[in-house]
């Protein structure tokens, strides 16, 4: 059950795997030097995952995210203050420690595979299985990773110039995405990075219509040189070494698929298949986007009631039932019509999924 909880999700937390912030306490230092245009600083972050660094970080996230179900890690993930040590060599040789209150857990991508650490309990874990899709960690919310997954979601808005500052220490150039799509949930994206080597170091989401950030990433000091291969490395377990399974949640959603999706709804067309997501449409483009997942029937009301005790309400379709989860930026919607049932989520207005999941009701969503 839990398995099938945590896919129920996955998509859900993919769609919203963005976060945090913190204030510098050194923005107000002069910045001086040559200035990149906000083009010339797009490509060098896109361009910037080869770069190495280390350092500590501070998310914040304000997204009131529901207490869903087998989720609570990226509930607190997104509802919250995240502090975040990492070593960072390459996308498969890397160290991420959350640090709170209660101690740390990290997260080792080595080139033999994936540990984790808890050092509270002294409990080394490899992860057996590929993890083409999965829910989102603290890795994903850092400064670099956030900045490069925003961009390549956004292809089509130009990016605007803004004023330099300094941030951990170093000076840097800045730029804003400011969708032009008026039924996107995104306000602007703010990305401060460092020109030389285009590491991200700063990223503020802000919601239509709101004054400040909802979600802001920045780092609180960093180093850009290679980090030192002894912290890349998991700790001695003393042959204390468990093993946990990667959820196949590809397998899950295609399984879960039977359904043939339309070429365009609620005025927006079918985009190319995702990658790895097969049965999952993408409609929409920039950040004026939301998926679509059909779903087996048999979980179609579990799915619903599980919604609605968190705080999901009904929203009218003309036939069967949908609900609606409301947060900052996501909207997530659950719909269910007959044996047939269907997860609508994005960033994009909440009219636009109810239209959605309307056309989907009245049998948009036809069988294979």
């Amino acid at each position: 059950m839990v398995g099938r909880r945590s896919a129920r999700w996955a998509l859900v937390a993919l769609v919203a795997a963005v976060a945090c912030a913190v204030p510098s306490v050194v923005a107000s230092l002069p910045v001086g030097g040559g200035r990149l245009g906000a083009v010339q600083l797009r490509a060098k972050i896109e361009a910037s995952a080869a770069q190495p660094y280390s350092g500590f970080a501070r998310t914040q996230a304000e997204l009131g995210l529901p207490d869903l179900p087998a989720v609570g890690d990226v509930t607190s993930l997104l509802s919250g203050t995240t502090n975040i040590r990492v070593w960072y060599q390459t996308p498969d040789d890397n160290r991420v420690d959350v640090i709170d209150t209660v101690g740390e857990r990290d997260v080792y991508q080595t080139p033999g595979g994936q540990f984790t650490w808890d050092y509270g309990t002294g409990l080394l874990t490899k992860i057996l299985g590929a993890e083409p899709v999965r829910l989102p960690r603290a890795g994903d919310l850092l400064p670099p990773d956030l900045a490069r997954r925003i961009l390549a979601m956004d292809p089509v808005d130009r990016p605007l110039a803004l004023p330099p500052r300094r941030i951990a220490g170093l000076a840097a150039e800045g730029l804003r995405l400011r969708p032009t799509d008026p039924e996107t949930t995104v306000g602007q994206v703010d990305i401060w990075a460092d020109p030389i080597t285009g590491l991200p170091l700063r990223v503020e989401v802000t919601a239509r219509g709101a004054t400040t950030p909802l979600i802001t990433s920045q780092f609180v000091s960093v180093d850009r040189g290679s980090p030192d291969v002894s912290a890349l490395r998991p700790p001695d377990a003393g042959g204390q070494l468990a093993t946990a399974q990667a959820p196949d949640i590809v397998s899950a959603i295609a399984g879960f698929s039977r359904a043939r999706l339309p070429r365009e709804l609620a005025h927006y067309l079918l985009q190319p298949q995702l990658p790895g997501l097969p049965g999952v449409g993408r409609y929409g483009a920039g950040l004026a986007t939301f998926v679509v997942l059909p779903l087996p029937g048999n979980i179609g009301r579990p799915a619903i009631e599980a919604a609605t005790k968190a705080g999901a309400t009904d929203v009218l379709v003309s036939r069967g039932r949908a609900v609606l989860i409301g947060i900052p930026l996501l909207g997530v919607l659950i719909g269910q019509v007959g044996r047939r049932t269907y997860l609508v989520a994005g960033f994009v207005s909440h009219g636009v999924l109810q239209e959605a999941a309307n056309e989907l009701s009245i049998g948009r969503l036809r069988s294979r």
